[in-house]
């Protein structure tokens, strides 16, 4: 039985789970969700240490450890294939259980995905879970985006309230710390996905300052590639309405 926490939001069609990034939480896919339910059955979820889910329940920290826990997620909610949707460390935990349980994954869409950029930003990592105050908060957030305005008062305000549960702050340490002890390992495993055959999307922010698009990376990945110049660590949010059409698009053509 897994402890993450777990919604269906709706939609008809084959299931799609999305998986958040570091630090943030399932509600960072309100801007996506409706449209994606018009093709797929969609669910999201919380990482342990992120949202409604138990900080303690983290294993090791690693995207491996973090996939073992998403796959006990979905049997525990009876979903035996689905497309994966991924962002940043969201995107690295999706491909680790693509080449883990390659025949429960229908489709692979990432957005930033660890693995595939030219590097972690490890002073992010490092200073998100000691975050203390509004002013910390919104200078480290910003560097997120391309669109200052998008770090308003409610973004803000829920990474202090996350941050101040029980545990969240040591959770996040080590699953920072895991991510960077995997992360070269998780590149990779990205150049071996190519060989399961599993339909494949990747969409990257041009200006994203996290982790940037690895060009080398993503060739040897190979599948549908989008990079939108404008966009930073966040093209999903940044440029929500693009992105929703490339990923509607991108499943209905694997239905097909």
């Amino acid at each position: 039985m897994s402890d993450i926490a777990f919604k269906t939001l709706g939609g008809d069609g084959p299931d799609l789970v999305m998986i958040h990034g570091f630090g943030s939480d399932r509600l960072s896919w309100a801007g996506n969700a409706p449209a994606l339910m018009e093709v797929a059955r969609v669910h999201s979820l919380d990482l342990p240490g992120h949202g409604d889910s138990l900080a303690a329940d983290r294993g090791d920290g690693t995207p491996l450890a973090l996939a073992e826990l998403v796959a006990d997620a979905l049997d525990a909610n009876g979903i035996a294939t689905a497309h994966l949707l991924g962002h940043s460390l969201g995107g690295g935990i999706a491909m680790v259980l693509a080449l883990a349980q390659p025949e429960r994954v229908l489709s692979l869409a990432l957005l930033a995905p660890t693995g595939l950029g030219r590097g972690i930003d490890r002073d992010f990592l490092a200073a998100f879970p000691d975050l203390a105050t509004r002013e910390e908060a919104e200078a480290l957030l910003q560097r997120l985006v391309t669109k200052p305005l998008l770090i308003n008062r409610f973004t803000i305000a829920r990474v202090l309230e996350q941050l101040a549960r029980p545990g969240a702050r040591e959770a996040l340490r080590g699953i920072a710390e895991g991510v960077l002890a995997q992360e070269e390992q998780l590149g990779a495993w990205a150049g071996q996905i190519a060989a399961t055959g599993i339909p494949r999307i990747v969409i990257f922010g041009g200006a994203d300052q996290i982790n940037p698009p690895d060009a080398i990376a993503l060739v040897g990945f190979a599948g549908r590639m989008l990079v939108i110049p404008e966009a930073g660590h966040l093209p999903h949010v940044e440029a929500a309405k693009q992105v929703n059409a490339e990923l509607t698009g991108f499943i209905k053509s694997v239905a097909a």
